[in-house]
């Protein structure tokens, strides 16, 4: 994949749950997906997802340097319970010059040794959602609780084709579909407030507050 004016890219190595729940998400929110694992069965629930599909073992030297690594934005190891796969897909992807790595660990001690190997970000997804969990129980915000009561929604959205190129004021959007922009994501750039002067772009990210209703 060639890097230009494009969205990010992400190789996702290993389709689990944990593999196959980031890639989808990715690609919903408009990322372009490498998605690789052995199984055709798990590609072919991620084909309609994914920008690439590639049958092939994450933990095989030969078949990662094939995959350019360097090409990508980020690349995410997810390569389920096989540790010894992950710490050696680690140093072959930081060797090949992978710009940010994310690995999935099932522990502290294992997180430890992946980022002493060079890893940028290590996950422990059921230790993390825990903590996600806990904060929410404890302290549920008005968003929260609104999106619980069914009263209200924040969605991520692509604009519309009619859009683009006028400012948010000239598209009249609130009144014309109920919807509130609480941000714009542009690249690397979160723009908030959003201002009636805005324009609105093709590529941009509309971060939206709409009524259930």
């Amino acid at each position: 994949m060639k890097k230009g004016n494009k969205p990010k890219q992400f190789a996702v190595l290993g389709l689990g749950r944990f593999g196959m729940s980031v890639a989808i998400e990715l690609s919903r929110l408009g990322a372009e997906v490498l998605a690789c694992d052995t199984s055709e069965e798990k590609l072919r629930m991620v084909t309609e997802h994914a920008t690439h599909v590639i049958k092939m073992d994450a933990g095989n030297e030969e078949a990662l340097e094939k995959l350019e690594l360097s090409s990508f934005d980020v690349v995410i190891l997810a390569m389920g319970e096989d540790f010894q796969a992950s710490a050696l897909a680690v140093l072959t992807a930081k060797e090949l010059g992978a710009k940010k790595i994310v690995v999935k660990a099932s522990g502290e001690r294992e997180k430890r040794v992946l980022e002493s190997l060079g890893a940028d970000m290590v996950l422990i997804p059921e230790q993390e959602m825990g903590r996600k969990i806990a904060h929410k129980l404890m302290k549920p915000n008005i968003l929260d609780l609104l999106e619980n009561e069914g009263r209200v929604q924040v969605n991520e959205m692509r604009p519309m084709e009619e859009w683009i190129g006028k400012t948010v004021a000239e598209a009249d959007i609130r009144k014309k579909h109920g919807i509130s922009l609480l941000c714009v994501l542009r690249g690397e750039k979160t723009i908030v407030p959003v201002n009636p002067g805005e324009t609105i772009l093709a590529g941009d990210v509309l971060v939206a507050l709409s009524n259930k209703a």
